[in-house]
Protein backbone atom coordinates (compact mmCIF):
# COMPACT_ATOMS: atom_id res chain seq x y z
CA UNK A 1 0.00 0.00 0.00
CA UNK A 2 3.25 2.29 0.61
CA UNK A 3 4.22 1.70 -3.07
CA UNK A 4 0.93 2.77 -4.24
CA UNK A 5 1.38 5.81 -2.16
CA UNK A 6 4.11 6.92 -4.08
CA UNK A 7 2.55 6.43 -7.44
CA UNK A 8 -0.09 9.24 -6.53
CA UNK A 9 -3.03 7.46 -4.30
CA UNK A 10 -1.88 9.95 -1.36
CA UNK A 11 -5.42 9.60 0.17
CA UNK A 12 -4.31 5.64 1.67
CA UNK A 13 -1.80 7.47 4.28
CA UNK A 14 -5.45 7.73 6.40
CA UNK A 15 -5.41 3.70 6.22
CA UNK A 16 -1.77 2.56 5.56
CA UNK A 17 -0.96 1.98 9.12
CA UNK A 18 -3.59 0.53 10.64
CA UNK A 19 -2.77 -3.28 10.16
CA UNK A 20 1.23 -2.53 11.30
CA UNK A 21 -0.34 -0.47 14.38
CA UNK A 22 -3.01 -3.30 15.00
CA UNK A 23 -0.02 -5.65 15.23
CA UNK A 24 1.98 -3.91 17.28
CA UNK A 25 -0.91 -3.74 19.88
CA UNK A 26 -1.21 -7.38 19.84
CA UNK A 27 2.27 -8.51 19.50
CA UNK A 28 4.79 -8.87 21.62
CA UNK A 29 7.97 -5.99 21.00
CA UNK A 30 10.23 -9.02 19.64
CA UNK A 31 7.56 -9.70 17.11
CA UNK A 32 6.46 -5.84 16.44
CA UNK A 33 11.03 -5.42 15.61
CA UNK A 34 10.43 -8.31 12.95
CA UNK A 35 7.42 -7.06 11.18
CA UNK A 36 8.80 -3.12 11.54
CA UNK A 37 12.24 -4.14 9.44
CA UNK A 38 10.36 -6.09 6.96
CA UNK A 39 7.66 -3.48 6.40
CA UNK A 40 10.27 -0.65 6.60
CA UNK A 41 12.56 -2.95 4.63
CA UNK A 42 9.74 -3.60 2.08
CA UNK A 43 8.47 -0.05 1.70
CA UNK A 44 11.64 1.87 1.59
CA UNK A 45 12.97 -0.33 -1.43
CA UNK A 46 10.28 0.53 -3.65
CA UNK A 47 9.00 4.22 -2.34
CA UNK A 48 12.60 5.25 -2.69
CA UNK A 49 13.87 3.34 -6.18
CA UNK A 50 13.81 6.33 -7.77
CA UNK A 51 17.29 7.64 -5.55
CA UNK A 52 19.09 4.84 -6.82
CA UNK A 53 18.24 6.02 -10.62
CA UNK A 54 19.97 9.61 -9.97
CA UNK A 55 22.89 10.09 -12.08
CA UNK A 56 25.11 11.06 -8.92
CA UNK A 57 28.23 10.30 -7.40
CA UNK A 58 26.48 9.19 -4.24
CA UNK A 59 22.81 7.98 -5.20
CA UNK A 60 23.73 4.07 -4.22
CA UNK A 61 25.11 5.49 -0.45
CA UNK A 62 22.26 7.67 -0.29
CA UNK A 63 19.73 5.21 -1.51
CA UNK A 64 21.13 2.64 1.41
CA UNK A 65 21.33 4.98 3.64
CA UNK A 66 17.65 5.95 3.44
CA UNK A 67 16.63 2.43 3.31
CA UNK A 68 18.40 1.70 6.62
CA UNK A 69 16.95 4.68 8.26
CA UNK A 70 13.39 4.28 7.63
CA UNK A 71 13.38 0.71 8.14
CA UNK A 72 15.38 1.19 11.57
CA UNK A 73 12.30 4.12 12.00
CA UNK A 74 9.64 1.55 11.59
CA UNK A 75 10.83 -1.08 13.80
CA UNK A 76 11.44 1.46 16.68
CA UNK A 77 8.10 3.09 16.27
CA UNK A 78 6.53 -0.95 16.56
CA UNK A 79 8.58 -1.93 19.13
CA UNK A 80 7.58 1.31 21.31
CA UNK A 81 3.95 0.58 20.82
CA UNK A 82 4.37 -3.12 21.52
CA UNK A 83 6.41 -2.79 24.49
CA UNK A 84 4.48 0.08 26.18
CA UNK A 85 0.65 -1.11 25.12
CA UNK A 86 0.95 -3.47 26.94
CA UNK A 87 2.07 -1.57 30.14
CA UNK A 88 -0.84 0.95 29.65
CA UNK A 89 -4.06 -0.24 31.46
CA UNK A 90 -7.08 2.41 30.64
CA UNK A 91 -8.58 2.65 27.22
CA UNK A 92 -6.37 6.18 26.21
CA UNK A 93 -3.26 3.60 24.42
CA UNK A 94 -4.77 4.43 21.13
CA UNK A 95 -2.92 7.70 21.69
CA UNK A 96 0.12 6.28 21.75
CA UNK A 97 1.34 5.84 18.14
CA UNK A 98 1.22 9.40 17.45
CA UNK A 99 3.19 10.21 20.55
CA UNK A 100 5.66 7.54 19.56
CA UNK A 101 5.76 8.60 15.73
CA UNK A 102 6.51 12.24 16.73
CA UNK A 103 8.84 11.46 19.44
CA UNK A 104 10.96 10.08 17.03
CA UNK A 105 10.08 12.75 14.08
CA UNK A 106 11.49 15.33 16.16
CA UNK A 107 14.90 13.41 17.01
CA UNK A 108 15.20 12.10 13.17
CA UNK A 109 14.59 15.74 12.32
CA UNK A 110 18.37 16.36 14.62
CA UNK A 111 20.63 13.80 12.38
CA UNK A 112 22.85 15.68 9.53
CA UNK A 113 21.18 13.99 6.42
CA UNK A 114 18.32 16.13 7.12
CA UNK A 115 15.43 13.37 5.63
CA UNK A 116 11.97 14.49 6.54
CA UNK A 117 9.98 11.74 4.73
CA UNK A 118 8.24 10.83 7.72
CA UNK A 119 6.07 13.72 8.00
CA UNK A 120 3.68 12.28 5.96
CA UNK A 121 1.44 15.83 5.87
CA UNK A 122 3.74 15.69 2.40
CA UNK A 123 0.37 13.26 1.24
CA UNK A 124 -2.10 15.61 2.31
CA UNK A 125 -0.86 18.98 2.13
CA UNK A 126 -4.08 21.31 1.71
CA UNK A 127 -5.17 20.35 4.91
CA UNK A 128 -6.58 24.11 5.50
CA UNK A 129 -7.56 25.61 7.20
CA UNK A 130 -6.45 22.83 9.91
CA UNK A 131 -3.06 22.96 8.62
CA UNK A 132 -2.99 26.72 8.75
CA UNK A 133 -3.24 26.44 12.72
CA UNK A 134 -1.48 22.77 13.18
CA UNK A 135 1.32 23.14 10.71
CA UNK A 136 2.63 19.66 9.14
CA UNK A 137 3.55 17.93 11.71
CA UNK A 138 -0.07 18.81 13.62
CA UNK A 139 -1.87 17.12 11.13
CA UNK A 140 1.38 14.32 10.70
CA UNK A 141 -0.05 13.31 14.67
CA UNK A 142 -3.56 13.69 13.54
CA UNK A 143 -3.24 10.86 10.81
CA UNK A 144 -1.40 8.94 13.15
CA UNK A 145 -4.12 9.33 15.24
CA UNK A 146 -6.69 8.20 13.13
CA UNK A 147 -4.81 5.40 12.14
CA UNK A 148 -4.31 4.10 15.45
CA UNK A 149 -8.13 4.80 15.90
CA UNK A 150 -9.00 2.21 13.90
CA UNK A 151 -6.65 -0.65 14.53
CA UNK A 152 -7.25 -0.32 17.99
CA UNK A 153 -11.63 -0.51 17.11
CA UNK A 154 -10.83 -3.48 15.90
CA UNK A 155 -9.38 -4.75 19.32
CA UNK A 156 -11.32 -3.53 21.65
CA UNK A 157 -15.36 -2.20 21.08
CA UNK A 158 -15.30 1.18 23.03
CA UNK A 159 -18.05 3.37 21.76
CA UNK A 160 -16.03 6.88 22.69
CA UNK A 161 -13.00 5.67 20.70
CA UNK A 162 -15.43 5.02 17.64
CA UNK A 163 -16.98 8.46 18.38
CA UNK A 164 -13.92 10.53 18.87
CA UNK A 165 -13.04 8.05 15.45
CA UNK A 166 -15.59 9.87 13.46
CA UNK A 167 -14.99 13.22 15.16
CA UNK A 168 -11.56 13.36 13.59
CA UNK A 169 -13.07 11.60 9.99
CA UNK A 170 -15.64 14.85 9.98
CA UNK A 171 -13.00 17.37 10.57
CA UNK A 172 -10.51 16.09 8.55
CA UNK A 173 -13.46 15.57 5.20
CA UNK A 174 -14.34 19.26 6.19
CA UNK A 175 -10.72 20.54 5.64
CA UNK A 176 -9.85 18.20 2.24
CA UNK A 177 -13.46 19.62 0.92
CA UNK A 178 -11.93 23.02 1.92
CA UNK A 179 -9.02 22.76 0.69
CA UNK A 180 -9.70 21.08 -2.63
CA UNK A 181 -12.98 22.82 -4.03
CA UNK A 182 -12.74 26.68 -2.62
CA UNK A 183 -10.48 28.74 -3.89
CA UNK A 184 -7.85 31.27 -3.02
CA UNK A 185 -9.63 34.57 -3.45
CA UNK A 186 -6.89 37.13 -4.77
CA UNK A 187 -6.41 40.20 -2.12
CA UNK A 188 -3.67 42.71 -1.89
CA UNK A 189 -1.21 43.35 -4.73
CA UNK A 190 -0.91 41.36 -7.88
CA UNK A 191 2.63 40.55 -9.14
CA UNK A 192 2.78 38.52 -12.80
CA UNK A 193 5.73 36.10 -12.29
CA UNK A 194 7.49 34.01 -15.04
CA UNK A 195 9.35 30.68 -14.51
CA UNK A 196 11.93 29.52 -16.45
CA UNK A 197 12.50 25.79 -17.27
CA UNK A 198 15.12 25.07 -19.40
CA UNK A 199 15.23 21.31 -19.86
CA UNK A 200 19.05 20.92 -20.11
CA UNK A 201 19.45 16.78 -19.61
CA UNK A 202 23.21 16.52 -19.26
CA UNK A 203 25.47 16.28 -16.80
CA UNK A 204 26.92 18.64 -14.25
CA UNK A 205 30.40 18.56 -16.19
CA UNK A 206 28.37 19.52 -20.05
CA UNK A 207 26.29 22.19 -17.79
CA UNK A 208 29.84 23.94 -16.69
CA UNK A 209 31.62 23.91 -19.97
CA UNK A 210 28.07 25.05 -21.36
CA UNK A 211 27.40 27.07 -19.09
CA UNK A 212 28.26 30.97 -20.65
CA UNK A 213 27.14 29.81 -24.03
CA UNK A 214 24.68 27.81 -25.17
CA UNK A 215 22.67 27.55 -21.89
CA UNK A 216 23.24 31.38 -20.89
CA UNK A 217 22.01 32.46 -24.65
CA UNK A 218 18.90 29.84 -24.49
CA UNK A 219 17.99 31.18 -20.86
CA UNK A 220 18.40 34.98 -22.19
CA UNK A 221 16.55 34.50 -25.22
CA UNK A 222 13.49 32.70 -22.81
CA UNK A 223 13.81 35.94 -20.80
CA UNK A 224 13.15 37.93 -23.93
CA UNK A 225 10.40 35.98 -24.86
CA UNK A 226 8.53 35.75 -21.00
CA UNK A 227 8.96 40.02 -21.12
CA UNK A 228 6.67 40.14 -23.99
CA UNK A 229 3.96 39.26 -21.25
CA UNK A 230 5.17 41.91 -19.18
CA UNK A 231 6.16 39.95 -16.01
CA UNK A 232 7.62 41.67 -12.77
CA UNK A 233 9.49 38.75 -12.08
CA UNK A 234 11.60 36.01 -13.68
CA UNK A 235 13.17 33.27 -12.22
CA UNK A 236 15.87 30.89 -13.46
CA UNK A 237 16.41 27.72 -12.10
CA UNK A 238 18.70 26.68 -9.10
CA UNK A 239 22.34 26.01 -10.90
CA UNK A 240 20.72 27.20 -14.52
CA UNK A 241 24.07 28.89 -14.77
CA UNK A 242 26.48 26.21 -13.01
CA UNK A 243 30.08 28.75 -13.09
CA UNK A 244 30.64 31.89 -11.01
CA UNK A 245 29.02 34.78 -12.73
CA UNK A 246 31.22 36.84 -10.14
CA UNK A 247 33.95 35.83 -12.01
CA UNK A 248 32.70 36.60 -15.54
CA UNK A 249 32.74 40.34 -16.03
CA UNK A 250 30.58 40.51 -19.15
CA UNK A 251 28.31 37.70 -18.22
CA UNK A 252 27.63 39.71 -14.59
CA UNK A 253 27.47 42.58 -16.90
CA UNK A 254 24.82 41.04 -18.99
CA UNK A 255 22.45 40.22 -16.71
CA UNK A 256 22.32 43.14 -14.86
CA UNK A 257 21.56 45.03 -18.24
CA UNK A 258 18.70 42.42 -19.17
CA UNK A 259 16.86 42.80 -15.64
CA UNK A 260 17.73 47.41 -16.69
CA UNK A 261 16.71 46.83 -19.76
CA UNK A 262 13.40 44.54 -19.77
CA UNK A 263 12.60 46.65 -16.35
CA UNK A 264 12.49 43.15 -14.38
CA UNK A 265 13.43 41.61 -11.23
CA UNK A 266 15.66 38.43 -12.86
CA UNK A 267 16.54 36.06 -10.15
CA UNK A 268 19.49 33.51 -11.49
CA UNK A 269 20.64 30.38 -9.96
CA UNK A 270 24.60 30.20 -10.31
CA UNK A 271 27.06 29.28 -7.77
CA UNK A 272 30.12 31.78 -6.20
CA UNK A 273 33.33 30.06 -5.44
CA UNK A 274 34.61 29.91 -1.68
CA UNK A 275 37.67 28.64 -2.05
CA UNK A 276 39.20 25.29 -4.36
CA UNK A 277 36.08 23.79 -5.72
CA UNK A 278 33.91 24.84 -2.97
CA UNK A 279 31.06 26.89 -3.57
CA UNK A 280 27.40 28.69 -2.34
CA UNK A 281 24.83 27.47 -3.85
CA UNK A 282 23.66 30.86 -4.72
CA UNK A 283 20.83 33.04 -6.19
CA UNK A 284 21.77 35.87 -7.75
CA UNK A 285 18.83 38.36 -7.98
CA UNK A 286 19.18 41.35 -10.78
CA UNK A 287 16.94 44.55 -10.09
CA UNK A 288 15.77 47.38 -12.55
CA UNK A 289 17.59 49.65 -11.16
CA UNK A 290 20.99 48.23 -11.64
CA UNK A 291 21.51 47.01 -8.12
CA UNK A 292 22.04 42.76 -6.92
CA UNK A 293 21.17 41.12 -4.03
CA UNK A 294 21.68 37.43 -3.68
CA UNK A 295 20.71 34.34 -0.81
CA UNK A 296 23.22 31.66 -0.30
CA UNK A 297 21.68 28.29 0.99
CA UNK A 298 21.82 27.22 4.24
CA UNK A 299 20.47 23.87 4.45
CA UNK A 300 22.18 22.22 1.41
CA UNK A 301 21.86 18.73 0.95
CA UNK A 302 24.09 16.45 3.34
CA UNK A 303 25.54 14.76 0.33
CA UNK A 304 26.99 17.52 -1.27
CA UNK A 305 30.64 17.85 0.19
CA UNK A 306 31.43 20.83 -2.08
CA UNK A 307 28.44 22.86 -1.22
CA UNK A 308 29.56 25.17 1.71
CA UNK A 309 26.15 26.56 3.53
CA UNK A 310 25.12 30.38 3.76
CA UNK A 311 25.64 32.17 6.88
CA UNK A 312 22.16 33.97 7.30
CA UNK A 313 18.77 34.56 5.30
CA UNK A 314 18.38 37.32 3.19
CA UNK A 315 14.90 39.18 2.81
CA UNK A 316 14.83 40.81 -0.59
CA UNK A 317 12.74 43.87 -1.82
CA UNK A 318 11.14 44.22 -4.87
CA UNK A 319 9.48 47.90 -4.94
CA UNK A 320 7.18 47.68 -1.87
CA UNK A 321 7.01 43.80 -1.32
CA UNK A 322 9.60 41.52 0.63
CA UNK A 323 10.17 37.81 -0.65
CA UNK A 324 12.61 35.12 0.47
CA UNK A 325 14.36 32.68 -1.57
CA UNK A 326 14.72 28.34 -0.37
CA UNK A 327 16.91 26.25 -2.23
CA UNK A 328 16.67 22.66 -3.35
CA UNK A 329 16.64 20.97 0.00
CA UNK A 330 15.14 23.78 1.72
CA UNK A 331 12.07 22.89 0.96
CA UNK A 332 11.70 20.65 3.20
CA UNK A 333 12.33 22.14 6.64
CA UNK A 334 10.08 23.97 8.17
CA UNK A 335 11.51 26.67 10.44
CA UNK A 336 13.46 28.45 6.70
CA UNK A 337 9.83 29.19 4.96
CA UNK A 338 8.51 29.96 8.82
CA UNK A 339 11.19 32.34 8.96
CA UNK A 340 10.52 34.28 6.34
CA UNK A 341 6.67 34.46 6.69
CA UNK A 342 7.59 35.79 10.39
CA UNK A 343 9.79 38.42 9.36
CA UNK A 344 7.36 40.13 6.87
CA UNK A 345 7.77 38.57 3.59
CA UNK A 346 4.37 38.19 1.12
CA UNK A 347 5.50 35.14 -0.89
CA UNK A 348 8.36 32.71 -1.44
CA UNK A 349 10.71 31.80 -4.43
CA UNK A 350 12.09 28.41 -4.65
CA UNK A 351 14.27 27.48 -7.23
CA UNK A 352 15.56 23.69 -7.34
CA UNK A 353 17.56 21.27 -9.99
CA UNK A 354 15.83 17.76 -9.52
CA UNK A 355 17.64 15.98 -12.56
CA UNK A 356 16.83 12.68 -12.96
CA UNK A 357 15.01 12.21 -9.95
CA UNK A 358 12.14 10.44 -11.60
CA UNK A 359 9.27 9.40 -10.32
CA UNK A 360 10.80 11.52 -6.89
CA UNK A 361 9.91 14.37 -8.58
CA UNK A 362 6.32 15.06 -7.93
CA UNK A 363 6.89 13.61 -4.92
CA UNK A 364 9.60 16.60 -3.90
CA UNK A 365 7.37 19.26 -5.31
CA UNK A 366 5.07 17.98 -2.22
CA UNK A 367 6.93 19.69 -0.03
CA UNK A 368 6.67 23.30 -1.92
CA UNK A 369 2.97 22.70 -1.26
CA UNK A 370 3.53 22.13 2.42
CA UNK A 371 5.31 25.31 2.81
CA UNK A 372 2.91 27.11 1.23
CA UNK A 373 -0.09 26.06 3.01
CA UNK A 374 1.31 26.31 6.47
CA UNK A 375 2.12 29.67 5.99
CA UNK A 376 -0.50 30.71 3.84
CA UNK A 377 1.89 32.08 1.13
CA UNK A 378 2.07 31.74 -2.83
CA UNK A 379 5.43 29.86 -3.58
CA UNK A 380 7.00 29.93 -6.95
CA UNK A 381 8.89 27.35 -8.05
CA UNK A 382 11.53 26.76 -10.70
CA UNK A 383 12.89 24.18 -11.52
CA UNK A 384 15.82 23.38 -14.35
CA UNK A 385 13.08 20.06 -15.99
CA UNK A 386 10.42 19.60 -12.90
CA UNK A 387 8.19 20.02 -11.28
CA UNK A 388 7.79 24.18 -12.46
CA UNK A 389 4.24 25.28 -10.60
CA UNK A 390 2.70 28.25 -8.65
CA UNK A 391 1.66 27.28 -5.39
CA UNK A 392 -1.29 29.40 -3.40
CA UNK A 393 -1.78 29.48 0.09
CA UNK A 394 -4.60 26.45 0.11
CA UNK A 395 -1.47 24.26 -0.72
CA UNK A 396 -2.75 24.54 -4.49
CA UNK A 397 -1.16 24.05 -7.45
CA UNK A 398 -2.65 26.91 -9.52
CA UNK A 399 -0.13 27.04 -12.47
CA UNK A 400 2.39 24.03 -13.67
CA UNK A 401 4.49 23.42 -16.55
CA UNK A 402 4.89 20.28 -18.16
CA UNK A 403 7.97 18.28 -17.18
CA UNK A 404 10.79 17.29 -19.52
CA UNK A 405 10.25 19.85 -22.02
CA UNK A 406 11.48 23.30 -22.30
CA UNK A 407 8.79 25.74 -20.73
CA UNK A 408 8.10 29.39 -19.75
CA UNK A 409 5.50 29.48 -17.40
CA UNK A 410 3.66 32.41 -16.21
CA UNK A 411 0.89 33.28 -13.56
CA UNK A 412 -0.48 35.59 -11.35
CA UNK A 413 -0.17 35.62 -7.50
CA UNK A 414 -1.24 38.08 -4.58
CA UNK A 415 1.29 38.58 -2.04
CA UNK A 416 0.06 39.40 1.43
CA UNK A 417 1.65 39.63 4.90
CA UNK A 418 -0.78 37.26 6.52
CA UNK A 419 0.75 34.89 9.28
CA UNK A 420 -0.71 32.03 10.01
CA UNK A 421 -1.29 31.07 13.62
CA UNK A 422 1.44 28.08 12.80
CA UNK A 423 3.61 30.53 11.17
CA UNK A 424 3.37 32.96 14.52
CA UNK A 425 3.83 29.94 17.06
CA UNK A 426 5.02 27.12 15.51
CA UNK A 427 4.66 23.37 16.73
CA UNK A 428 2.21 24.61 19.84
CA UNK A 429 -0.31 22.95 19.34
CA UNK A 430 1.66 19.28 18.54
CA UNK A 431 3.56 19.71 21.98
CA UNK A 432 0.02 20.74 23.81
CA UNK A 433 -1.42 17.23 22.15
CA UNK A 434 1.49 15.17 23.15
CA UNK A 435 1.19 16.54 26.58
CA UNK A 436 -2.05 15.92 27.00
CA UNK A 437 -1.70 12.50 25.24
CA UNK A 438 0.72 11.28 27.79
CA UNK A 439 -1.28 13.20 30.69
CA UNK A 440 -4.33 10.46 29.63
CA UNK A 441 -2.05 7.74 28.72
CA UNK A 442 -0.23 7.87 32.23
CA UNK A 443 -3.74 8.27 33.89
CA UNK A 444 -4.93 5.23 35.75
CA UNK A 445 -8.13 3.57 35.03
Amino acid sequence: MSVLISYGFYFLIWVVFVPLIYLAFKKNYKKAVLYGLIYGLITSVFFFDWVYDIKLNYNVQLYVLIIFIVTAYFALFLAAIAFLSKRIKNNFVFLLPPVAWMLMLFAYSLLPIEIYWMDITIFQPNLVPMIWILGSYGITFLIILFNSVIAYSFIRKNKYVIFFGIFLLFIMLMSLLYGNYFDFSGNGSKLRIALLQGNFPYGWEWRQKNAFNLILDTYLNMTIEASKEKPDIIIWPEYSLPEDITRNYSVFANLQKTAKRLNITLIVGSLSYVEGKKYHDTAFVFKPDGSFDLYNSLKPFFFDKEVVKGNTTNIIQHYNHKFGIIVCNEESIQSLTRGYANNGTEFIVSMSNNQDYGRGRPLIAQFTRLRAAENAKYIVRATNDGITQIVNPFGKVVYSAEPKKQKILIGDIYVNNYKTFYTKYGNFFVYLFMVLSIILILKKR
